[in-house]
């Protein structure tokens, strides 16, 4: 290249860094390249063609000189045409006479007989390395034929282009993330709303409950309701994946169950009317809800529970020094509307200890894959039965957070304690 033309090129790659800087989105990059290109070497017919993961081609995203509905309906296929060619190989490429070339268009399509076009890749400047699109030029309003040098200026130009609109997806993609943890976060805090803060005080039981939220949002929450003093109740549940939508849904089963609790509904009643009220908006969004709602009666020390589709609480029997499941094989929330759900009773004694847990503590994982397990969370509890309701609590989520390092939890992991005094 020579000497005027390195310094042309020097200077064409400045103006395009300074204008592309200055741009607020992608289509504004194509139009400051296609301007560029047309301006410095000085033709009437040019186009940017990008490739499109949704039609598997390349289509025009910004033209000079070309029919307005054939730039909206153009396609090339990779490895057809000229563009589909250029784009395929990577390599920039040079007619200077398509009457004697065997891959040019056919003569009389362009005023002119000399065309270029250039792959928009990142390859010199290593940030990228598969070709974004093609920019073609045709057209030299002198109607003298594309030179080396000017093969060499257009790449330049492709490659320029190329490495901005490579970091416009980049800062594109961190806003995105940005956007989300904004959301995530927002969803978090919803959640630790819906629980409650200080565990009700209870006569005949000692209380505790956590939530701890993994990276990913989810749909725990437990609660506690002691409205009907006679008849205290408590609640854990999990809402179907791990999305801001399941910390949604959660909010609005919440305010389904506190809409029940007026009427002093049994287990059984109460879950079977929120499967009801949940079931379209469950159907809709392709979720269900697992739950445990249990209910104390301190007069007859006995409690009564429903559970559906949830992990079976444990009951530490201080007498027999054994564990129990709670388990009533129902169904999960949301699966049919016109499912049925069933009760159990047990009487309790001074001692006995109920940890209702959701499946982040069960199915929580350690470096070689391994999960904590049912079985490890009954030996874990017979060893702590004798503290109180939060250090139960505090020794579980401890030994599972000790499991899993050094990987980060996946699930959240949420605790219920109740103890018998």
């Amino acid at each position: 290249m020579t000497s005027s033309h390195e310094n042309h090129a020097l200077d064409v790659v400045h103006r395009l860094t300074m204008a592309i800087a200055a741009a607020s989105d992608l289509d504004q990059i194509y139009d400051l390249v296609l301007d560029c290109a047309a301006q410095v070497l000085h033709v009437e017919k040019a186009s940017i063609m990008v490739f499109d993961p949704a039609i598997g081609a390349l289509r025009v995203v910004a033209a000079r000189g070309m029919d307005p509905e054939l730039m909206k309906t153009a396609v090339v296929r990779i490895g057809d045409g000229i563009s589909g060619k250029v784009f395929s190989s990577h390599e920039p490429l040079l007619i200077e006479d398509i009457r004697t070339s065997p891959i040019g268009p056919r003569p009389g399509r362009y005023r002119t007989n000399s065309l270029m076009a250039a792959p928009v890749t990142c390859f010199p400047l290593k940030v990228g390395e598969e070709p974004i699109g093609v920019i073609n030029v045709t057209d030299r309003a002198d109607g003298t034929p594309f030179s080396r040098d000017d093969l060499t200026l257009l790449n330049t130009i492709a490659n320029q282009a190329a490495a901005y609109i490579h970091l416009r997806h980049l800062s594109d993609q961190v806003r995105a993330a940005e956007r989300l943890r904004e959301q995530i976060e927002i969803a978090r805090q919803i959640q630790y709303r819906l629980i409650p803060t200080i565990p009700p005080s209870t006569e005949g039981l000692e209380i505790a409950g956590a939530l701890m939220t993994a990276e990913r949002v989810g749909g725990d929450y437990y609660d506690c309701f002691k409205g009907r003093t006679t008849r205290p109740s408590f609640l854990i549940a999990d809402v179907s994946g791990h999305s801001i939508g399941a910390a949604m849904i959660m909010a609005s089963f919440r305010a389904a169950v506190r809409a029940q609790q007026d009427s002093d509904y049994s287990p059984q009643v109460l879950i079977q009317r929120v499967n009801q009220i949940m079931y379209e908006d469950l159907y809709q969004s392709e979720q269900f809800i697992s739950m445990v709602y249990l209910q104390y009666l301190r007069s007859r020390q006995m409690i009564q529970f429903t559970s559906a589709g949830h992990p079976p609480p444990l009951l530490w029997r201080a007498a027999e020094k054994k564990i129990e499941m709670l388990t009533t094989d129902d169904p999960l929330i949301g699966i049919d509307y016109q499912s049925l759900f069933h009760e159990k009773k047990c009487v309790v004694a001074p001692g006995d200890v109920i940890l209702l847990y959701t499946d982040g503590v069960i199915e929580a994982q350690n470096s070689e894959g391994t999960r904590f397990g049912v079985e490890c969370l009954k030996e874990l509890l017979s060893r702590v039965v004798h503290l109180s309701a939060q250090l139960i609590i505090d020794a579980v989520a401890d030994e599972v957070a000790r499991f899993t390092e050094p990987k980060a939890p996946t699930d959240d992991v949420t605790l219920l304690a109740l103890k018998v005094l």
